[in-house]
């Protein structure tokens, strides 16, 4: 009998809490001009949407809620939601743009040996990817002083080939650096993605300018957090395909 009643007060108290969350509409603004793809979390239910072009967003909640507002190039904050927040007016969010310091000198730091500094190749001569060096090859008079390559290339469509073809080699070179970050299985458990859509995962998110920047800064803490929300949408992709 006690657990009955135990059970429908905890049933009751969740449909309550439901009740009370109601969509809230806002607007984040900056100088800064681009407010697309801005993640807005409420804290509270774990949602998480994305803010659309000129930072407008809707997202359920309540008084008393945390909404958290993060994105690489703004400083993220924290703002409590209150009664006068709901209406028919926009809540108005300012965000401060993200400055970064220069990292610290590192002592015994040997990244600034290669071949280079070193006295292998000539000081200040371009180092090419090999899809890289057939799109110069194919596209740069000085990488072919008396042919008409580049010319014929350009008339032929075979430079705009190769030059799809190094930005597929990025996006491969970033699969596999992801893949050594986060395994098939760290994948499926932190991110909910099923075991036969992991591949389309990683595809998806290096499309993602904003994810590629923070793997380029290494920022570890940045590339869970978006991948945590790209995810959500992805999902969502996958929803509405079937």
């Amino acid at each position: 009998m006690k657990n009955s009643v135990l059970l429908a007060f905890l049933m009751f108290s969740a449909a309550s809490v439901a009740q009370g969350r109601q969509p809230l509409k806002g607007k984040v603004v900056s100088d800064f001009d681009d407010l697309e793809g801005i993640y807005v979390i409420n804290r509270a239910t774990e949602a998480t949407v994305a803010t659309t072009r000129g930072g407008y967003f809707t997202i359920s909640a309540q008084p008393n809620d945390t909404l958290v507002f993060s994105a690489l190039q703004f400083e993220a904050r924290d703002i409590v939601v209150a009664d006068e927040d709901f209406g028919e007016n926009l809540l108005f969010v300012p965000l401060t743009v993200h400055t970064r310091e220069l990292d610290e000198v590192v002592v015994n730091d040997y990244r600034h040996l290669n071949a280079e500094s070193l006295g292998l190749v000539p000081k200040g001569q371009v180092r090419y990817t090999p899809a890289e060096r057939k799109l110069a090859t194919a596209s740069k008079w000085k990488m072919n002083p008396l042919g008409l390559d580049p010319l014929i290339n350009m008339f032929s469509g075979r430079t705009a080939m190769l030059q799809k073809a190094k930005e597929t080699e990025k996006k491969e070179a970033l699969i596999e650096k992801m893949r050594y970050l986060y395994s098939d299985d760290d994948i499926m458990a932190l991110f909910k993605i099923p075991q036969e859509y992991v591949s389309g995962f990683l595809f998806f998110i290096v499309e993602n300018n904003y994810f590629v920047k923070a793997v380029k800064e290494e920022n570890e803490e940045r590339i869970k957090f978006m991948m945590t929300g790209l995810a959500v949408k992805y999902l969502e992709n996958i929803a509405d395909e079937k």
